[in-house]
């Protein structure tokens, strides 16, 4: 049987292709856009009746503090609390992030690796999430927490772990470690299937199964035209500076912010395991597939 599920941020990137997938596996879906409430400020009674599960997709992918409290947090809260008002409520899947875990981590990152402990020292983004799992954690609602990577789709495919770009040069800023992207279909393939799981409180990576080297995710985005030029600059030697402008705070640029820098350019790999068994997920495509229609779409 089929089940009524709710999907916010409906309208976005990633909602747009969990609704796709949801309803091509035979449920009744209904989205939620700004256009139709803002979860933020809007009554929201009314809206989870006869509902078995809510998608939680909404939220700013970027902005300060202040923008993250208000399209974020704020949402949350308030959904949160207007599920838990219903005689049964619905289970709840939260798309987080894997930018929650620990700037410090090594080696192969798991759910077991630790979170981020000075949410404080990284951006706003990464500090919304861990406060979005840790309101969910103690709502009491059943609820999955999904964790993924970048997401390679239509006009996405710049990496944040790479390096910043400038004009038509790429500042390549570590060589090892794996590049943690999912393709779309993927991604929403993951979201629909634990929307269909009980909700025992997992949280749970979400990346693809052929996770590309940094090279080898370069040399996709060379074949595209851009970079013309690729300078290696080891992030390591960047450090001293940022330790430096500490003082800034909030107003230095991502990457001169020593937990930011550690957080996105640290040679790890990444383990789905995890999301394979409980939710029954197998990634389908691989890197070159995903990498090669993303940028297909976006022409």
């Amino acid at each position: 049987m089929g089940l009524n599920l709710i999907v916010t941020g409906a309208g976005g990137f990633l909602g747009r292709a969990v609704m796709a997938e949801a309803r091509a596996r035979g449920h009744a879906v209904r989205g939620l856009t700004r256009a139709d409430v803002d979860l933020a400020t809007d009554d929201l009674g009314g809206f989870f009746e006869d509902v078995d599960c809510v998608i939680h997709l909404a939220g700013a992918l970027s902005g300060d503090w202040a923008v993250q409290t208000s399209d974020t947090l704020n949402a949350t809260r308030r959904l949160i609390a207007a599920m838990q008002a219903q005689p049964l409520p619905p289970r709840l899947v939260l798309s987080s992030s894997i930018a929650v875990y620990s700037a410090d981590a090594m080696g192969v990152v798991t759910e077991a690796t630790p979170l981020e402990d000075h949410p404080e020292q990284r951006d706003a983004y990464a500090g919304a999430k861990l406060a979005q799992e840790a309101m969910l954690r103690e709502s009491g609602l059943r609820h999955t927490i999904l964790r993924p990577g970048a997401i390679l789709g239509p006009g996405r495919v710049m990496n944040a772990h790479l390096g910043p770009g400038i004009g038509s040069a790429l500042i390549l800023m570590e060589q090892g470690g794996e590049v943690p992207v999912v393709s779309l279909a993927d991604c929403a393939r993951a979201f629909a299937l634990a929307a269909e799981a009980p909700g025992e409180g997992r949280a749970l990576n979400i990346l693809g199964a052929d996770l590309p080297t940094r090279a080898r995710y370069v040399a996709a985005l060379r074949r595209t035209g851009w970079p013309r030029h690729v300078v290696p600059l080891n992030w390591r030697l960047i450090l001293p500076l940022a330790w430096l402008l500490s003082p800034l705070g909030a107003r230095r640029p991502g990457l001169l912010r020593p937990a930011v820098l550690r957080a996105r350019m640290r040679p790890l790999r990444y383990d789905i395991a995890a999301a394979e068994l409980a939710l029954g997920w197998v990634p389908q495509d691989d890197f070159d597939t995903a990498f090669l229609r993303a940028t297909k779409a976006a022409t």
